[in-house]
């Protein structure tokens, strides 16, 4: 029990005083050296806005997700495994490097679907954006000798990654990638525009948006993967190579992009993105992408 007179502990937890913990930061920074309260922007955020955002998201969407996930699962045990072999390359030093971009790019759309839960539209694109130009730099591994020698040395650069690339995947993946740039990475229409977390999910194209760039995301890992892997791939649903040629050809009718079309035709119909609720404040400013 604390006798009186003592100095009360610190509110960042630590069970230090106040004066011998935080209170040196405080008096650096020449804020005003009383105890301040507990209630600071980063905690409030994650003990009374994140949670009821992630819940009503949920709420929403668990069926949706729920596919979608099994669908990703389903990737990453055909693929993640695999290894990557560069016929005269240090096959030890690349494969371990590749298999860290493939992680890299797990993380980066949990990092994005964790952001989407929470409302936080903008920053799930722009984690989206970095996935898409991982597995593009994937590509670029896979389809030229020359950047694996670049990147062994440590002399690889993205600089004219998409020139590279872009005779070697369907035009949707480059259009996917000029769009996260265009409306979430760079400024763009979405940046300026009215719009809080907590409001999120009353606006049903946010929601919408949301999911879909998800969904995009996920289809753009597994496109690269297959090709990347083709020779292994048990069950091709992307790509198919002519007997006498060399290059793989895409299949535009790919059963993936039926069940792409059906999910999203299910959530639009189910949360309309243009509907309007009584209760909410709506700003004339559409909150559209480009």
């Amino acid at each position: 029990m604390r006798r009186r007179g003592d100095t009360p502990a610190c509110p960042c937890g630590s069970g230090k005083t106040f004066s011998e913990c935080c209170k040196p930061y405080f008096s650096m920074l020449g804020l005003s050296s009383d105890r301040p309260t507990t209630q600071t922007i980063l905690f409030e955020w994650l003990g009374i806005y994140s949670e009821p955002i992630v819940n009503s998201f949920l709420e929403k969407s668990r069926p949706y997700i729920f596919r979608v996930s099994c669908y990703l699962d389903w990737i990453m045990d055909q693929f993640l495994p695999l290894e990557f072999n560069e016929i005269g390359a240090d096959n030890e030093a690349v494969s371990k490097a590749v298999f860290s971009i493939k992680n890299n790019i797990i993380h980066s759309l949990l990092a994005s679907f964790s952001c989407l839960s929470q409302g936080l539209f903008i920053q799930s694109g722009i984690l989206i954006r970095s996935l898409v130009e991982d597995c593009l730099v994937l590509i670029d591994l896979s389809e030229s000798r020359n950047q694996v020698d670049r990147f062994l040395k440590g002399k690889y650069s993205t600089r004219g990654l998409i020139s590279r690339v872009k005779t070697s995947l369907p035009s949707n993946i480059i259009e996917w990638y000029g769009y996260f740039s265009a409306n979430f990475t760079h400024f763009g229409p979405l940046h300026p525009a009215p719009y809080l977390p907590r409001a999120c999910y009353p606006d049903n194209y946010v929601l919408v948006a949301g999911l879909q760039n998800i969904v995009r995301a996920t289809v753009t890992f597994h496109v690269v993967l297959e090709r990347v892997y083709f020779d292994k791939t048990h069950l091709p649903l992307f790509w198919k190579r002519i007997e006498g040629e060399a290059d793989l050809i895409f299949d535009e009718d790919s059963p993936v992009f039926t069940w792409t079309e059906a999910l999203g035709k299910e959530i639009v119909s189910r949360y309309p993105p243009d509907e309007r609720k009584e209760g909410f404040f709506y700003d004339s400013q559409g909150y559209r992408t480009k």
